[in-house]
């Protein structure tokens, strides 16, 4: 058990997983809050300013309106800095602290969210690590040092933590539903309200469509539909031990994640970016290189070029290209 332990965290792996979805994960911060104005919280009064236990450790403060867009400028460029791995580990730094600023600063006045503390979390492990060591500037410009044999545990450990982080995040919202509600989170008309409540602009967004109200017309797949969601936040944990699990959990969790903002209206965008980490990025380029050298190395059947000069002699090359793919 304890070597299946290290292994899970310390496994030698190429930095190719890991340095891929740091350049996909920043560079889809940079795009989903390039348009998000933090300063606006600057002019909320002071009477609202309810600071979350964080804050008030750190002695964080609500900051004016000119401070806010001075930092939220310089969190955007450190997002794109860390993308493209420029000045990565610094830029990293910054991209964690200030985003750990500017996205908790909306939960300090008596609304919390849960669509992004993955995202802060996430910044400070990829600030820790190694991820710039490949498919990035500093490397290309051999501002970094990749280790000497190309495989080591410092291209898997942030990985799997940020594994792990999002696995708490499904079975502590599945075990919150089964705890406080039961089975009756499922057989009771919990879920038929919650979709009807949706339609009243309860959420940061509006329900796509009507499909929510129509599901809430027909109890039995209301009720399907909260079992189906309990079951896969319940068993996310598996994801982490099994690869079968894995292949089935995390696309079932991005799905219905999706279509919660379909049927519900609730917002995960920026949420969504941390499944990055769970794409296995070098056996997927592997694959597809190799796919590709088949089809360059597939040589053409003799006499293929003078059949293809008329109609009938394109068809007939097509069908002898065809036999010989098969073959």
């Amino acid at each position: 058990m304890l070597n299946r332990w290290i292994r899970f965290w310390f496994e030698p792996t190429r930095p190719t997983d890991l340095a891929v979805s740091r350049l996909v994960f920043f560079a889809g911060l940079f795009i989903v809050y390039s348009r998000e104005d933090f300063s606006a919280w600057g002019a909320v009064s002071p009477d609202f300013w309810m600071p979350l236990p964080l804050f008030s450790a750190l002695h964080l403060r609500q900051l004016s309106v000119g401070e806010l867009q001075i930092l939220q400028t310089l969190w955007r460029v450190a997002l794109l800095s860390s993308a493209i791995g420029l000045f990565a580990r610094t830029s990293m730094w910054v991209a964690a602290v200030l985003g750990l600023y500017l996205l908790g600063l909306p939960h300090n006045f008596g609304q919390t969210f849960h669509f992004d503390a993955l995202l802060v979390l996430t910044c400070i492990i990829l600030a820790f690590s190694r991820a710039a060591d490949a498919w990035s500037i500093d490397a290309l410009v051999g501002r970094t040092a990749p280790v000497p044999d190309g495989r080591s545990g410092e291209y898997t450990w942030p990985v799997r933590m940020i594994w792990v982080a999002m696995s708490l995040v499904f079975v502590a919202a599945g075990l919150a539903k089964a705890r406080h509600g039961g089975l009756e989170w499922i057989w009771s008309d919990n879920m038929r309200i919650l979709l009807m409540r949706a339609a009243y602009h309860v959420s940061d967004a509006d329900p796509l469509g009507g499909i929510g109200l129509w599901v809430a017309g027909h109890a039995w797949m209301a009720r399907g539909l909260a079992g189906l969601s309990l079951a896969i936040e319940l068993s996310f944990g598996l994801a982490l031990v099994s690869r079968r699990a894995r292949a089935l959990l995390v696309p079932a969790a991005f799905c219905m994640l999706v279509g919660i903002r379909v049927i519900m209206g609730p917002t995960f965008g920026a949420f969504l970016l941390a499944n990055v980490f769970w794409v296995p990025w070098e056996a997927l380029g592997a694959r597809v290189a190799s796919w590709r050298t088949r089809l360059r190395a597939s040589p053409l059947p003799a006499g293929q070029d003078n059949m293809a000069a008329n109609p009938e002699g394109r068809a007939v090359a097509q069908e002898m290209f065809v036999e010989h793919l098969k073959s």
